[in-house]
């Protein structure tokens, strides 16, 4: 009698389950089968430059590949001294490609399932916390693909004095190029 009414218990949490599922579901967008997609880095300019932010990407994926990615949002902040700051709204649109154009980059790396065509959200979210190294350490990466991307660094101080000036400006476009050939950034067994 016992097993009956344990079994029975069972049943009944396994059927509400599923139909909980399928209620979740029903509404949800329809996310395809990723396959492979290259590992993303935190932006090197980005980084030395202390810009975090959120970019929300719309992916459209025919037949297995990513044949569109477009930026439909983001919010650049910099982190100067452990304090976060917003980024004044003329300079949003200059800043936003340091984490913009490496996301979409990202993306397209993405191959699927070969399905019918489907569109949906792909949301980059780059942090920098935690206490300030001399050197840059590798990244954490935490992934729910195909739908969020996370990508937390410690900050670095740069070794070079004209990197970034007491003011906190923005290094030069020649700096950017020099940190981004870095041997820190490549991935090794």
């Amino acid at each position: 009698m016992l097993t009956r009414i344990a079994f029975l218990l069972l049943w009944l949490t396994t059927a509400l389950g599923q139909n909980s599922v399928e209620a979740r579901s029903a509404g949800a967008v329809p996310y395809p089968r990723l396959i492979h997609a290259e590992l993303p880095l935190y932006p090197s300019a980005a980084w030395s430059a202390h810009l975090s932010g959120t970019i929300e990407i719309d992916v459209t994926v025919e037949k297995g590949a990513v044949v569109e990615a477009q930026v439909k949002h983001g919010i650049v902040e910099t982190q100067v001294g452990g304090e976060r700051g917003a980024v004044k709204e003329e300079q949003q649109a200059k800043l936003l490609s340091y984490l913009s154009l490496p996301s979409v980059a990202n993306v397209k790396t993405w191959q699927f399932q070969p399905e019918e065509r489907s569109t949906f959200t792909v949301t980059y979210v780059y942090k920098i916390e935690g206490e300030q190294t001399p050197l840059p350490e590798n990244p954490k990466i935490e992934l729910d693909l195909p739908r969020v991307v996370k990508v937390t660094v410690r900050p670095f101080k740069p070794s070079c004095s004209d990197c970034v000036s007491q003011k906190g400006d923005l290094p030069p476009i020649s700096v950017y190029l020099r940190i981004r050939q870095s041997p820190f950034y490549s991935i090794s067994d």
